[in-house]
């Protein structure tokens, strides 16, 4: 009879403390993130978001410490660890990330609504891949590489653009988030999910470190450059007037 496994009882030591690592940050970052947009005389959009994608993800992680959103998939050729609660954290707070970038960029509806629509496809297709079994996860998996290339093409193509709206800062935070985001398809493709190559703590380890980078990271580095005076300054973008 096999040995019943149940979360997180039977997490290794050092996945518990990721796990908790990442609430930690994320909750923290939340609050500063929070404090950060009430303390202005007139709070901003990006503010707000912000505040959501540090909230989410502390959410997120604390679930995945107290064993919640979290699967031992005996399906596949050896057992393993989902956290299937990554995915729901990722679905709301990725494009969150996006829309940031876009307001920073002034950009039109139709370049959010492709952003965000292709990004929500990409997680999708993980967190199908990650509940199959081989070889049709495999395909799910290049689905989601598919959607999250047109990603990068649209922010690399759309956002950087020729009225210079947010500039350096925005150059820098498009390719912050897109260094963050190759890691996830590479440990998913190495980790639980993939091959099973990579060692359960070590995966949490990337993942958690890669997330507090893409999200109270960029969430600094983005507020700092949203605080400057330049940023109140710029006219806006007249057909995005209603989106700022």
């Amino acid at each position: 009879e096999e040995p019943v496994v149940t979360f997180p009882d039977d997490y290794p030591n050092s996945v518990r403390h990721f796990l908790l690592i990442g609430f930690l940050g994320m909750f923290i970052g939340a609050i500063v993130f929070f404090y950060m947009g009430i303390s202005r005389k007139v709070n901003t959009i990006t503010h707000v978001l912000t505040f959501f994608i540090a909230a989410v993800a502390a959410c997120s992680y604390y679930a995945m410490w107290a064993g919640l959103g979290v699967e031992y998939k005996t399906t596949d050729t050896t057992p393993r660890v989902i956290f299937w609660a990554r995915y729901l954290d990722w679905i709301v707070t990725t494009p969150l990330i996006l829309v940031d970038l876009a307001l920073l960029s002034r950009a039109d509806t139709p370049t959010i609504i492709s952003l965000v629509g292709n990004d929500v496809l990409m997680v999708i297709c993980g967190l199908i891949g990650a509940l199959t079994v081989a070889p049709y996860k495999y395909m799910w998996w290049v689905a989601g590489l598919i959607f999250f290339i047109i990603v990068i093409i649209q922010l690399l193509q759309r956002l950087n653009n020729a009225e210079g709206y947010g500039g350096d800062a925005l150059k820098g935070l498009s390719w912050l988030t897109i260094i963050c985001w190759i890691v996830y398809p590479i440990v998913w493709i190495v980790g639980s999910e993939g091959t099973g190559a990579l060692g359960l703590s070590q995966e949490v380890g990337i993942i958690t470190i890669t997330d507090l980078i893409a999200k109270i990271g960029f969430g600094f580095y983005l507020l700092a450059n949203v605080d400057s005076p330049e940023a109140e300054s710029v006219p806006l973008n007249q057909s995005s007037q209603q989106y700022v």
